[in-house]
């Protein structure tokens, strides 16, 4: 991919990719988030943006810069799980050179095709995200409390 300047004084490089689900999208080679270590079942696939667009709140899309097709709906778990705030690995800070509160993290969501209603969150994978060093890891909790699928719509009667 090629870059060019907007203007003289942005020294950023835009990226662009042709996306199977949003089409052709540009990018700033400075929002692309670097995930260590690859998310469980894509490990080869590192460089990603975060997609927030207005008619999909309260999710996001994290879209890979390296294949078109591969974009996860991402969410903040603590919009359906209030008490979620699981232990986090007392390394992490350091892998992502982040201060106290810079890391967020995100539940990677799963929709069954016709079925949005039963949508789940993974809360035992969540993808822990620093945007001011625009580093990732997804990590592995080991806690009963959460579910890798849990519910994000409440069960209707």
């Amino acid at each position: 991919m090629s870059g060019s300047n907007k203007n003289a004084g942005d020294l950023s490089k835009v990226l662009r990719i042709s996306t199977k689900r949003f089409g052709e999208m540009e990018f700033s080679e400075d929002s692309v988030i670097t995930v260590l270590g690859g998310i469980i079942g894509f490990p080869a696939l590192t460089r990603y943006v975060l997609i927030q667009r207005p008619n999909d709140a309260p999710f996001y899309w994290l879209q890979s810069l390296e294949d078109p097709t591969m974009a996860l709906v991402l969410v903040n778990p603590v919009l359906f799980k209030a008490d979620y705030n699981p232990p986090l690995p007392e390394g992490l800070p350091v892998e992502l050179k982040a201060e106290q509160g810079e890391t967020s993290l995100f539940a990677i969501v799963t929709i069954p095709p016709g079925r949005p209603q039963d949508m789940t969150a993974n809360l035992l994978g969540p993808l822990a995200i620093n945007p001011a060093s625009r580093l990732a890891r997804q990590l592995i909790l080991d806690d009963r409390h959460y579910s890798h699928r849990q519910p994000i719509m409440p069960a209707t009667a």
